[in-house]
């Protein structure tokens, strides 16, 4: 068989003589817009000039901005000074903090510090000091606590000849001036990260800005949640609620008689044994899990509400007591029987164990989606654990918004708030009538659901851009005031937007499910925190390519798996130097390992690397993320182990058979995905696939033999769904001592999805 080149291949890829690229994003027909072509960098107005500096784009955008006639820039010298008189937080900050655990200056300074260098790769000094120089960052509090406008969170910035200075009422407010002028620093990349002179005033016009993840039906570690904190704390959000129980869509016990196998979530795992039955054996939390997950999201500004939901979604439990459901085959096996007195007693005591984990001054008792027929019981049940929350722990109960579905005599006590999802189940214009508080989450506009056909899959950025605000619970009849609240209604908490796995695990991979988080948390913040004021004067096509740029640049985020390279190649491996020695200029060289060598291979390859069960070769890259196409020659020997790696990371492995059939299968976040493609031994093939937005196309001897797809098994889906992998590319084989037995060449890496 005669060897194709990587440098032809590169050249077939050129010619787009097979191409799958993602499809281009919508334009906006028309839009009065502001220019902001400059405002990636602040050159256009450089100290030499007498032009008054525009304001800076940063998500989300500035309330206000006075700007000055120079710049600032960062420097070697620079230092991160705390004021002394605030460096460990005083009296005030508690005071006038709606956070349940603020962090201190010193705190948030050390998370600064970090990001500075991961940004410019300036490793500034932190100093407690109250004298600051022209070349320092100044942290301070002692803003007006009466100003009604920088309330808890706002914070005035001075970028000035003399240095910068961030002062707030509350450190979580300082901590916000910060990522304000971290998007700054990342955007000025191009500018030597010189800042534009001005002062900035600066505060969000809702308190609540949320999201909320469904990690019961996929098991999410936790590194992986705290990167999303990481992330939305980026665009200035303050709560995160976890959804720690659930389970799929049920049918009624009549029509789903199996229903107690079907897979269930709950994700804390206690060390009483009434409780640690119920925990997941793939993925479950300790109570020092939780301690720790708190005190780092509290250094980014978050707060955590802890969400066990009942009594429907309930299977994690009713599977164990298939008698504390409701008895009836009209009734779905994972309704908790709320007039059984076990299962009121359970709803209890579930949240005595709990409850002292948390900080958060509220939690979420779910109390949605619940037997209708069962409206004044549902009722009961969320009064009496609003009573004995608020008894037993001094906690605020919240609940999904289900009053409508759930008719009754008896009132919702007013102190409860309400997380509007669904017009069929609450109507959150009526509940401020009430006198409740609500937040938006309104579905679909505020609902992520991967390869969902009802919800969004991706979120559409441009719509929530240039149509939702919290206010707006229907976006398509804005000016109905009996469908949205007023904009400044004091019980409108804020919104955000939901993440939820309802297709279980296989449905999305952890990379995936990232990417789609990452591009949903910029446009509701700009709306969170901003309102239309950016909206209305920047056209979402030019603001569109700057929040890539800082989502695509968020520091201490792993979950990008964008690699950096000089060109279209990331690695390319011939191995015909004697060496894994990678020709794609990135220096990405690879290593082998335990016994694995380079051999002559003959048949037109030259040199290969001859791979046993036990060897492998290594990269220093773990994955990559769609775009991109990897290919390698293969001549795998007759006999192999089962489940034989052919390459692997942290995300997934690539199989050249699984231990049922012997295709071709992926492998990511524990699922499989099976092709029809059979390797034949000892015959050289050469095997690639390619991943844009949509799909993740398989290529068999230079030909597209499969696209990769699940099955969604769920009753009222039952169809196929194809799956954007991640690329694993950690080693070539197997670090576990289960590598392909043969030899493979050509390996190549691209970034970009042709090949």
């Amino acid at each position: 068989m005669r060897r194709v080149s990587v440098s032809l291949l590169a050249a077939i890829a050129a010619m787009g003589a097979v191409s799958v690229m993602a499809n281009p994003v919508p334009s906006k027909t028309e839009y009065n817009a502001v220019d902001v072509s400059s405002q990636n960098s602040p050159s256009a107005t450089s100290s030499g000039d007498c032009k008054v500096q525009p304001t800076p784009f940063v998500i989300p955008s500035l309330q206000k901005w006075d700007g000055g006639k120079g710049e600032w820039k960062i420097s070697k010298s620079t230092r991160l000074v705390i004021d002394p008189k605030y460096a460990k937080g005083i009296s005030l900050d508690s005071e006038h903090s709606v956070m349940v655990n603020p962090s201190t200056l010193q705190d948030y300074a050390a998370t600064f510090k970090a990001e500075i260098k991961e940004v410019t790769g300036l490793d500034i000094t932190v100093v407690v000091d109250s004298k600051s120089k022209k070349d320092d960052i100044f942290l301070t509090l002692g803003a007006d606590a009466k100003d009604s406008t920088l309330n808890q969170e706002g914070y005035l910035l001075d970028i000035g000849k003399k240095g910068v200075t961030i002062q707030a009422v509350t450190s979580r407010g300082a901590f916000w001036g910060t990522r304000t002028l971290l998007q700054m620093l990342i955007l000025a990349d191009d500018n030597d990260f010189a800042l534009p002179q001005g002062s900035a005033r600066d505060y969000p016009n809702y308190n609540e800005r949320m999201t909320m993840h469904d990690i019961a039906r996929k098991p999410v570690p936790l590194s992986d949640i705290k990167e999303y904190v990481t992330m939305t704390s980026f665009f200035k959000y303050n709560t995160q609620q976890l959804h720690f129980n659930d389970n799929p869509g049920l049918q009624t016990k009549n029509l789903m008689t199996d229903w107690q196998t079907k897979y269930s979530g709950f994700r804390l795992k206690s060390d009483n044994e009434k409780f640690a039955k119920y925990a997941n054996a793939d993925v479950s939390y300790t109570k020092q899990d939780m301690r720790d997950y708190q005190d780092f999201i509290k250094t980014r500004g978050v707060d955590l509400i802890p969400e066990i939901d009942l009594p429907a979604h309930s299977l994690a439990f009713t599977k164990f007591h298939p008698d504390w459901t409701i008895q009836k085959d009209t009734a779905r096996g994972d309704w908790l029987d709320l007039g059984n007195p076990e299962v009121q007693q359970f709803t209890k005591d579930i949240w005595a164990e709990f409850a002292g984990w948390f900080d958060a001054k509220h939690l979420s008792i779910g109390a949605d989606e619940y037997d209708a027929t069962k409206g004044d019981l549902a009722r009961t049940f969320v009064n009496e654990m609003h009573d004995f929350i608020a008894a037993n722990f001094n906690k605020t109960v919240r609940m999904w918004g289900s009053d409508t579905q759930l008719p009754g005599t008896i009132k919702i006590d007013n102190d409860i708030q309400t997380v509007h999802w669904d017009w069929t189940y609450s109507d959150p214009i009526d509940l401020i009538r009430r006198g409740h508080k609500v937040t938006n989450l309104n579905a679909p506009d505020c609902y992520l659901v991967p390869r969902s056909q009802s919800y969004e899959d991706f979120i559409d950025e441009q719509k929530v851009y240039e149509l939702w605000e919290p206010w707006v619970f229907d976006i398509l009849d804005r000016a109905n005031a009996s469908r949205n609240a007023n904009p400044n209604e004091p019980l409108l908490t804020g919104g955000g937007f939901a993440s939820w796995i309802d297709f279980l695990s296989e449905s999305v991979t952890r990379v995936e499910l990232y990417d789609r988080l990452s591009k949903a948390a910029g446009v509701y913040a700009e709306k969170l925190w901003a309102g239309a004021k950016n909206s209305d004067k920047i056209a979402y096509e030019k603001w569109a390519p700057l929040a890539k740029k800082l989502r695509e640049n968020i520091p201490g985020i792993s979950l990008t798996r964008r690699p950096e390279s000089k060109g279209q190649f990331l690695i390319s491996y011939d191995f015909e130097d004697g060496a894994v020695k990678d020709d794609s200029g990135n220096n990405y060289d690879g290593k082998l390992n335990n016994g694995a060598k380079i051999v002559d291979a003959g048949e037109g390859h030259g040199k290969a690397v001859q791979l046993t069960a036990d060897s492998y070769i290594t990269t220093p890259l773990e994955s990559i993320r769609y775009p991109y196409a990897i290919g390698m020659w293969v001549k795998p020997n007759g006999d192999q182990k089962a489940d034989a790696v052919l390459l692997e990371s942290g995300d997934g492995k690539l199989l050249i058979s699984n231990s049922t059939s012997p295709t071709i299968t992926f492998e990511q976040d524990g699922n499989r995905y099976n092709t029809q493609i059979v390797l034949p031994p000892n015959t050289w093939s050469h095997i690639a696939f390619s991943a844009d937005s949509t799909k993740t196309s398989v290529f068999f001897n230079m030909r597209r033999q499969a696209i990769v797809q699940y099955f969604n098994p769920r009753w009222d889906q039952l169809r196929n769904e194809t799956m954007i992998l991640t690329g694993p590319i950690n080693s070539i084989g197997s670090k576990s001592g289960n590598s392909v037995d043969g030899l493979v060449d050509g390996f190549f890496v691209l970034n970009r999805a042709s090949y």
